[in-house]
């Protein structure tokens, strides 16, 4: 009888540290820093999730390969886990024990934390310096016109070149003779170069033309740039 009471009591000393680690191992999922990190890793696989089956209307996969985006994204999802570390941290100190080794574990946090502000410092210095830098280069130019001829016959053919720089390609572009608001619709080679031909208006006097070319680019900026040439009927 003694042995079954030992028995019995062994077993349920075996059973009660099981029940107990299984209350411990759910209660665990209840602790606000692991919630906290749960719920950051649950948000970025929802904007995964979205961007795959296509909810995402902000084409966040396909605009990856613009360089300005992604160095956008990559900035601001750094500074979305900076801060988050951060304040599980703080969380952290608030409920934790006031013990040696939840004092551990905290300095080792400070130190990861320590790591990601050196890492989003650099990030955000070189992100915000080279956008400060680069905004004089990224002004869209157009160089002055180069005409094959600055006379010519009505109805007569002529050349013009022209260059384009700054800005954010793919560049577009629109030619006119005596139309100040004529829309970039052609496309400019991937070089920059623009070279067009145009047709001398028909007219009985000689008169001076103005040709203008309007050029856009990506972010639909716009500048332009005019030329005249003198159209002379045969005498």
């Amino acid at each position: 009888m003694a042995d079954n009471d030992s028995m019995e009591k062994n077993g349920h000393g075996n059973d009660d540290p099981q029940n107990g680690g299984d209350s411990n191992s759910w209660q665990s999922f209840l602790n606000p820093v692991v919630a906290i990190a749960g719920l950051i890793l649950l948000g970025v696989l929802f904007l995964l999730f979205c961007a795959i089956v296509g909810w995402d209307k902000g084409n966040v996969l396909r605009d990856m390969g613009q360089i300005e985006y992604a160095r956008g994204l990559i900035t601001y999802l750094f500074a979305v886990v900076t801060i988050g570390t951060a304040v599980i941290l703080v969380v952290s100190a608030l409920i934790s024990p006031a013990d040696d080794q939840h004092q551990k574990k905290f300095e080792r946090g400070k130190e990861i934390l320590a790591l990601l502000l050196g890492v989003f410092g650099t990030i955000v210095g070189f992100y915000f310096g080279s956008e400060v830098s680069k905004g004089a280069d990224q002004t869209l130019h157009v160089a002055p016109m180069h005409l094959s001829s600055s006379s010519v016959a009505p109805g007569a053919k002529f050349n013009l070149m022209t260059f384009v720089s700054g800005g954010v390609p793919p560049y577009r572009f629109g030619a006119a003779l005596d139309n100040t608001s004529v829309a970039p619709t052609e496309e400019v080679d991937k070089s920059g170069w623009i070279e067009k031909d145009l047709t001398a208006p028909s007219t009985e006097k000689e008169e001076s033309i103005v040709i203008t070319i309007r050029v856009q680019d990506a972010h639909n900026n716009e500048t332009e740039q005019s030329a005249k040439i003198t159209v002379s009927p045969p005498h």
